[in-house]
């Protein structure tokens, strides 16, 4: 498997060198299929968003597909991409929605075969054991009363992003009382997670 993990996705030198680095094309050759969650005109442009900084860093604007899993959608006719690009949002909403639609499956398939998986604050925590640090140390609510918070369970780890200092107390509680090993994640940090190896960037 091949994931790079982000609190806000491709927003620094570092980070953005370590997402071409992965890629196992040149850069315009690969195709992205963005998954979000946008419904308000601010979510869409947070969409709008990722988009230019792909194609500032060499993609084709041809090759970048929205998948909006708020819609009804099947995952099933999205097929062929090198990247799977997972927003933020709601942790809880994108997992229900996830499920819904096939994307859970989908992106289960799509590491397995090895393809770059990028995720940012939620699209991070979709791929942990549990959904359980989701609310840890940011207004992220279960507002859909989702009862099953098994996530996906591609890495053994929990991620807990948007981590700065004055989160240190309430994540050090957290970590006493989970029994999953917590990677902190700031707004400048990536994890590049490659099988089972598993490396900070900032």
């Amino acid at each position: 498997m091949k994931l790079l993990l982000t609190s806000e996705g491709l927003t620094t030198k570092p980070i953005k060198k370590a997402f071409l680095s992965l890629l196992e094309k040149p850069v315009s050759k690969n195709k992205v299929l963005i998954m979000h969650t946008a419904k308000l005109r601010r979510h869409f442009g947070y969409v709008r968003d990722i988009k230019k900084t792909l194609r500032q860093l060499g993609l084709k604007k041809e090759n970048i597909v929205e998948a909006n899993i708020s819609t009804k959608i099947n995952a099933r006719k999205y097929t062929n991409f090198d990247v799977f690009y997972s927003c933020g949002g709601n942790t809880f909403y994108i997992l229900y929605r996830m499920r819904k639609t096939g994307f859970d499956g989908l992106i289960k398939r799509f590491v397995r075969k090895n393809k770059l998986y990028v995720g940012v604050s939620a699209g991070s925590y979709i791929v942990c054991p549990t959904l359980e640090a989701a609310a840890w140390n940011h207004a992220d609510r279960n507002i859909i009363g989702l009862k099953n918070l098994n996530a996906l369970k591609i890495v053994p780890f929990i991620v807990t992003a948007h981590y700065s200092a004055k989160f240190k107390k309430i994540i050090d509680e957290a970590e006493a009382n989970t029994k999953y090993e917590v990677k902190r994640l700031t707004n400048r940090q990536a994890l590049i997670v490659i099988n089972n190896k598993v490396r900070k960037i900032e």
